[in-house]
């Protein structure tokens, strides 16, 4: 075949997701002409594709070196860098695709995706404006209009976005999910919680295989046995774990599966038949049988959970007596108000940023007098934990915590807890124990909108941010809350 030929044949088998296949055609266009523009172009492509960035840039960069005006090239190498969550560097080679062709819908998109991902969102909806300026019917900048939107705040203006997206392309995953998102945020569980199920189809959601038992869709389970297996972090499963109880309330035995961290924790707390501990790259045992297998998530839809049927049994998780015993006698001595504190998530959770704040922040809070605090922070990350010697705490506990089990019997000791949004305070309030939940300003969909309190947790009050990316005015009244019930509690004796 003729070069010509060879790359057609290539760039066919590549649109049709037969990656080995176009990477043959590709070579055998190299073999021939080494230097050839488009195919170095498109082994780039291809190599970004299946993650192997480095080849991806050096590809590119030969097709740039012979193409210099080519603006899908300088495109596709933003596409590497976005990859890497190296969105400035993103935005430097999408800006440069622009300026050699300005009606470049893909890369105004990208753009406007790069400083959404930066947090920069005035910048990220002048970028997707400019795009859907260039293709009204440009579903995907659509969708990512809605979640700009969403980010500030606007979720009816989202709404309206991700509806056109959707109008445009029905089967769009990303647009759909957002959508879920929203309509559980705004508290319309009748549409979210099925529309939540579109996770399934995300390519960063894993599904799991089984050889036998068959998917719960909502049948008769009486007498029956059903799986049940977490598959998102450890604070959905401390929320969602509630739901256990009403499936054997409707005749099922049920068996559960989840981590090592939360295993010792979840022992001690019968809200299953069976217990089995998750296994890495394993998806069950084999001598495991049952009739029916389900997501913890799914269980909302399937159960059709409404606003006011959330089951809110408080406490429906409780920490082993002996272990609180234990850890009543490390903090022993102190008679004053002792408050747990968490500052932090995992730094590789997608919304870190947001999240997660500065330890300093927490600083004006230890002048309130008849308090103390305790670090319950597991992981001190060096990005959030700022201050020398954790000066502020009576204690750092974080270093004698093994699991979710020692956490529960410290927080039982505990008066109040503090915490970003992370799994400690959907384990203070499965606990029954009053917490304050600190949020970012586009907080996750389970704290909805606008409310001060969770249905979810009827011990739990959230603190907002009113401005996106601003602390300071969330720990102000955190300190002025705090204060207040000092005072409260002072002249109650």
């Amino acid at each position: 075949m003729s070069v010509d030929t060879l790359l057609r044949t290539g760039i066919a088998s590549h649109a049709s997701g037969r990656l080995k296949e176009a990477e043959q055609f590709y070579r055998q266009v190299l073999a021939q002409v080494p230097d050839h523009p488009d195919a170095n172009n498109f082994m780039g492509v291809l190599a970004y594709n299946v993650g192997k960035n480095d080849l991806a840039i050096a590809y590119i960069r030969k097709a740039i070196e012979r193409m210099p005006l080519n603006s899908g090239c300088f495109n596709n190498m933003g596409n590497v860098f976005q990859q890497q969550e190296k969105y400035r560097e993103s935005v430097k080679w999408y800006e440069m695709s622009v300026r050699i062709k300005p009606a470049n819908k893909m890369a105004h998109n990208n753009i406007a995706v790069a400083y959404l991902n930066l947090g920069i969102l005035d910048k990220a909806l002048a970028s997707v404006k400019a795009a859907i300026d260039i293709d009204p019917e440009y579903a995907e900048a659509h969708s990512n209009h809605g979640e700009i939107l969403r980010a500030m705040g606007d979720n009816d203006g989202a709404l309206v976005a991700i509806n056109k997206a959707i109008s445009l392309s029905a089967d769009m995953v990303s647009a759909n999910w957002n959508r879920a998102l929203i309509w559980l945020s705004q508290g319309n569980f009748q549409d979210g919680w099925p529309a939540y199920e579109w996770r399934w189809r995300r390519p960063t959601t894993r599904s799991r295989v089984f050889a036998h038992g068959t998917a719960w869709q909502g049948q008769d389970v009486k007498g029956k046995v059903l799986f049940v297996y977490e598959e998102q972090g450890l604070g959905d499963t401390l929320q969602f774990i509630r739901y256990l109880p009403k499936l054997q309330a409707l005749g099922a035995r049920v068996v559960f599966e989840t981590g090592t961290s939360l295993i010792r924790l979840v022992a001690d707390n019968r809200l299953y038949d069976r217990l089995l501990v998750a296994l890495k790259s394993v998806d069950t045992r084999p001598v495991d049988r049952f009739d029916f297998h389900v997501p913890l998530l799914s269980l909302p839809h399937l159960l059709k959970t409404k606003i006011d049927t959330i089951p809110d049994t408080i406490p429906y998780l409780k920490a082993d007596p002996a272990l609180c015993r234990v850890w009543k006698n490390r903090i022993s001595g102190d008679n004053s108000f002792k408050i747990g504190l968490v500052w932090a998530g995992r730094p590789d959770h997608k919304n870190d940023v947001n999240r997660s704040i500065h330890l300093s922040l927490f600083e004006t809070l230890g002048k309130i007098e008849g308090a103390s605090f305790y670090s319950l922070q597991k992981e001190k990350h060096e990005k959030w934990t700022n201050m020398e010697g954790l000066t502020l705490f009576e204690k750092d506990l974080g270093p004698e915590i093994s699991d979710f089990a020692d956490t529960a019997a410290i927080i039982e000791n505990m008066d109040l807890v503090i915490s970003v949004d992370t799994s400690v305070v959907h384990l203070a309030g499965a606990l029954g124990k009053p917490v304050w939940t600190l949020l970012p300003f586009s907080a996750d969909f389970r704290w909805l909108l606008e409310r001060e309190d969770s249905p979810w947790y009827p011990t739990m009050r959230l603190f907002r941010q009113t401005c996106a990316g601003e602390w300071m005015p969330v720990m102000q009244r955190v300190q002025q809350a705090l204060a207040e019930k000092m005072i409260k509690l002072k002249k109650n004796g």
